[in-house]
């Protein structure tokens, strides 16, 4: 494990840093299912379902038995973004 200099109570593989980057993984999906919907653009399509991937794995990773607010708001915001872009696919 390596320190975090910044906050040294954390560590950098942290279940709070792990929660972290699939959150991030969630924002970056979500913009690329944005820009994916406002172009149309078969590649930014493409690209959308490949962030969505990323996220979902991001999540699993991570995923346990409880349940954890954080992971559940992430997997909201990401079934929300899938069903945009797959509205936007089927209406083409």
């Amino acid at each position: 494990m390596t320190q975090n200099l910044k906050k040294p109570h954390l560590q950098s593989n942290s279940v709070f840093t792990e929660i972290e980057n699939a959150r991030l993984a969630v924002e970056s999906a979500k913009k690329m299912v944005a820009a994916a919907t406002m172009s149309l653009d078969s590649h930014a399509f493409d690209h959308a379902k490949q962030a969505i991937k990323n996220a979902k794995e991001a999540i699993a990773r991570i995923k346990t038995n409880e349940e954890d607010p954080l992971l559940l708001q992430c997997e909201k915001e990401l079934a929300d973004a899938h069903h945009q872009l797959s509205e936007t696919i089927n209406h083409m």
